[in-house]
């Protein structure tokens, strides 16, 4: 597998998580009347594979620093499969629920096994671009899938929850293909002993701890955008099915546009300042969307929130990068950390916002606002550490000593 048709795979792998939420989105109303619960509640089909998502990540890291990041890809896709599977024969609420956390929690890998790869052979700046293209694969999912979502209705409300299985088993043949990315003489023992360590390494980096609030603000955006999407653009914005699909599709084509010029952003201006100025722009824009929200016309407020998720999407690569510079050692342990961490606050919080405002404008747009403002606190907070502004070792953007990039600096097999 060369350095292109691996960045593909990992972004597929990223993408595969994403495509496991999108693709029913358009399914949730009929879901909740499957099952005999409000729109509402059928939400928590998003939340509960949030909060798996987020507890999987502990076990992940210190698993992939262990055994190897190949080895692991692949049970956690096998896993993954069988419980989308699970979700398509669910007889209940309640069992249904069961299966989309079990398949959260699996598809935590893909984040941890994505990230720590990368990491493994880059750092900084170049990470940051090398994580920004695997995006670009992800922003596929959103929009093609709620269109599929749409389309698979058709054969009924389990049939979305099926097309995951099957892209489950897909990747997991080509994953026979992916490369080990982390040597045996790397490798952290599955001790007690030796989590402890990794985890203080993590928790004494007051840069780690503030990027992963950071991230939880930043993805509690992107999780209550998730959940309560549906009802906001069907229930109060008079959409359809079809429009909705086309809506949300339109969203992710502009995010995956926009997220091509991420990398040469982050080039021109540096990592910090381009953070800086990105979660910035950010709560400037969510400032604004309580105004569009109490007179909410469809294109206006698609066109406003499309905005604030743009920074979204630029803001994720650059913050995880900046979280794990100096924590190479234990990549797969500092990923799980900052992930636990900044997931499991954006589970809890987008769930909240997404629940308490019921897609309704206003009050999901001041949702927004909240976890904004604790973005922007976080990384300022952070970038005002002296240790921010060092190089990393191996210079600034560069890669650790001793590793040598496959396909040099700028882009995919660049």
């Amino acid at each position: 597998m060369g350095p292109l048709e691996e960045l593909l795979f990992l972004g597929t792998l990223m993408a595969l998580g994403a495509f496991s939420i999108d693709v029913m989105l358009p399914a949730l109303e009929a879901t909740a009347h499957r099952y005999g619960t409000s729109p509402t509640a059928a939400q928590l089909v998003v939340g509960l594979y949030f909060l798996g998502f987020a507890l999987g990540q502990l076990l992940w890291g210190p698993l992939m620093d262990a055994l190897g990041r190949r080895k692991v890809l692949r049970g956690a896709l096998f896993g993954f499969s069988l419980a989308a599977l699970a979700t398509v024969a669910a007889p209940g609420f309640a069992l249904l629920l069961a299966a989309r956390f079990v398949q959260g929690f699996f598809a935590a890998s893909f984040r941890i096994g994505v990230t720590a790869s990368i990491r493994d052979r880059y750092r900084g700046e170049a990470m940051a671009r090398r994580l920004s293209y695997a995006l670009l694969v992800l922003m596929v999912a959103p929009v093609l899938a709620p269109a599929l979502g749409v389309a698979l209705l058709a054969l009924g409300p389990w049939a979305p929850y099926a097309l995951p299985a099957f892209l489950g088993l897909l990747a997991l043949l080509w994953s026979g293909r992916f490369r080990e990315t982390l040597p045996e003489e790397a490798r952290r023992p599955l001790r007690l002993a030796s989590l402890g360590e990794g985890a203080l390494l993590v928790l004494r980096d007051r840069r780690a701890g503030l990027y992963a609030l950071a991230l939880g603000g930043v993805f509690g955006i992107l999780y209550a955008y998730l959940a309560a999407s549906a009802e906001l653009y069907k229930a109060h914005l008079g959409l359809s099915n079809p429009a909705f699909a086309l809506a949300f599709g339109a969203t992710g084509l502009v995010l995956a546009g926009a997220n091509l010029l991420g990398p040469q952003v982050v080039a021109r201006l540096g990592l910090g300042k381009a953070l800086r100025r990105a979660v910035a722009g950010l709560l400037a824009l969510l400032l604004f969307l309580p105004l569009h929200a109490l007179a909410p016309r469809p294109f206006p407020f698609w066109l406003h929130l499309t905005l604030v998720l743009l920074l979204v999407v630029f803001t994720f690569p650059n913050a995880q990068a900046r979280a794990l510079e100096g924590l190479g050692k234990v990549a797969g342990l500092a990923a799980s950390f900052t992930g636990f961490l900044s997931t499991l606050l954006a589970a809890l919080l987008g769930t909240l916002v997404g629940q308490a405002s019921g897609g309704a404008p206003l009050p999901f747009s001041l949702g927004l606002l909240g976890l904004g403002a604790l973005a922007f606190a976080a990384v300022f907070l952070a970038e005002a550490s002296p240790l921010c502004g060092s190089p990393p070792p191996g210079g600034p953007g560069g890669s650790p000593p001793g590793s040598a990039p496959p396909g040099g600096g700028g882009g995919p097999g660049g």
